[in-house]
């Protein structure tokens, strides 16, 4: 595939995103004649990104899509946030333009370098960021980029790199990104797992498996899927891939019989068997400063991925082991006051399936729950059951509370209370606590109060921050 030359020609952009703003950069930066359309009036807010684009050569048009959107170009540039049954995308597929995703825009410029893509419900950025961070600990420049964050294209512009080319290319791919990427394609793609999600972006959970199941299927089969034996959505990925398969599980008798796999051994130990090798014993996760079962599994698709690309297994275990986790997922933020209570973020739970995660990587030990915001209407069964097993009690906010404090009142649990705010929930939760962790985990999106979870989260830590400031002048005073 030969990188487009742009001189002179036209591209339209759907969306003033980081992704879409990052397309129309790099187009305009090679002489491309870039028309880009946001459905935002504009604002002070967005005023800066409007005049650099502007700079640049760059036509924005603010407040809606005009006729120029249908006109200006054959090649269009959606951004993740614009669902494929909107009015303007349908109109655009019908008029036969190329719609495609900014990771698809990036993987035509520069298909030359070697993609690992990231893909599923939950686990994403973890696995991204570990991956990313065991290829740099090997010497590699490795930057991990996509729906974590910086658009790949971005990574690929050396107009905003001032420095080498990448190695490597470790892109977390949401769903909405690979709705949109046709002949994306990977050398390694890993799979975490498939929990229901995003029902209202895709319509349909089949519509939602299918997006997924892109980064594996037929021409777009990368050299080897990473693959949750756990998940029952697996066999599928299995079936339809054209690459090689290495399953992983921390049950090490589920991936017994597979030729390519990564597991816990009785010791708990990761090890990683290919076909005619002997296996290799890396390292025990109980060496790690990640908890949680749901870790371990980032842990070893991690592992494994960097194992099939060729680096050495004494950096692996290295960088494992170094490895402190993000920003924001199971983040240990400070300890209180005599009673040691241990508060931890984990503001990106925005989902039930992630809070339940978190939740269960204490064990049998009990936390004062914080959960609620958004409320994306998923089933609470699987929720409710985690929370009776591992809460001591929940502190509910947010626009989810009342659905989910009747949830929990019809299974018969009833250590719930509500708060007004994140900060009166934070103070809540610390009187509540007798040495009990306090976690927040909201099982939701952050719409209802905040602009994104990174906002909740600080909002979260600056709380923490603030009660333990208040506790310690008061202890002075």
């Amino acid at each position: 595939m030969a990188t487009p030359n742009w001189q002179g020609k036209p591209l339209t952009v759907l969306g003033l995103s980081r992704s879409g703003a990052a397309v129309a950069r790099y187009v305009a930066q090679r002489g491309g004649q870039v028309f880009l359309s946001e459905t935002v009036p504009a604002s002070p807010h967005n005023e800066t990104l409007r005049n650099t684009l502007a700079g640049l050569g760059v036509t924005v048009e603010m407040g809606g899509h005009s006729k120029q959107c249908f006109m200006h170009a054959d090649q269009v540039v959606v951004s993740p946030g614009i669902p494929p049954s909107s009015e303007a995308i349908e109109q655009l597929r019908m008029s036969g333009k190329d719609v495609i995703s900014e990771v698809e825009f990036a993987y035509r410029q520069a298909p030359q370098i070697p993609l690992v893509g990231i893909t599923g419900t939950n686990g994403k950025s973890t696995t991204t960021t570990l991956v990313s961070w065991i290829l740099t600990q090997a010497g590699k420049n490795a930057p991990a980029c996509g729906n974590i964050g910086i658009p790949i294209t971005d990574v690929i512009n050396t107009e905003v790199l001032n420095g080498p080319s990448p190695d490597y290319l470790v892109a977390e791919l949401s769903s909405f990104q690979l709705e949109f990427s046709p002949t994306l394609k990977s050398k390694v793609s890993i799979f975490t797992n498939f929990k229901p999600d995003h029902l209202d972006w895709h319509g349909s959970l089949e519509a939602y498996q299918e997006a997924k199941l892109k980064l594996f299927t037929g021409q777009q089969s990368p050299e080897w899927a990473v693959v949750l034996a756990d998940d029952p959505i697996s066999q599928s990925v299995a079936s339809r891939t054209e690459g090689q398969v290495l399953w992983f599980s921390r049950d090490q008798h589920l991936v017994a019989q597979y030729p390519n796999k990564a597991y816990l051994d009785e010791r708990q130990n990761v090890v990683i068997h290919l076909a005619d090798q002997a296996p290799v014993s890396l390292f025990s996760v109980d060496t790690l400063q990640l908890i949680g079962d749901h870790n371990y599994e980032n842990v070893l698709a991690s592992a494994a991925t960097a194992f099939l690309l060729g680096i050495d297994s004494e950096v692996i275990t290295r960088a494992c082991q170094q490895f402190e986790g993000l920003e924001h997922r199971l983040e240990k933020v400070d300890v209180l006051g005599p009673r040691q209570v241990i508060f931890y973020n984990d503001s990106k739970a925005t989902n039930t399936d992630a809070a339940i995660s978190a939740l269960r990587a204490f064990k049998s030990r009990k936390v004062i729950l914080i959960a609620g915001g958004y409320d994306k209407m998923t089933p609470l069964d699987d929720f409710v059951t985690a929370v009776q097993a591992n809460a001591q009690s929940v502190i509910l906010l947010g626009a989810a509370k009342a659905r989910f404090a009747q949830a929990f009142e019809a299974s018969g649990y009833h250590a719930v209370s509500f708060a007004d705010d994140l900060d009166a929930a934070i103070a809540q939760a610390y009187q509540l606590s007798e040495g009990e962790p306090v976690l927040f985990s909201p099982a939701c999106s952050s719409f209802d109060q905040f602009k994104n979870f990174e906002e909740r989260g600080k909002a979260f830590k600056s709380g923490v921050q603030a009660l333990k400031a208040h506790a310690e002048s008061t202890v002075r005073s």
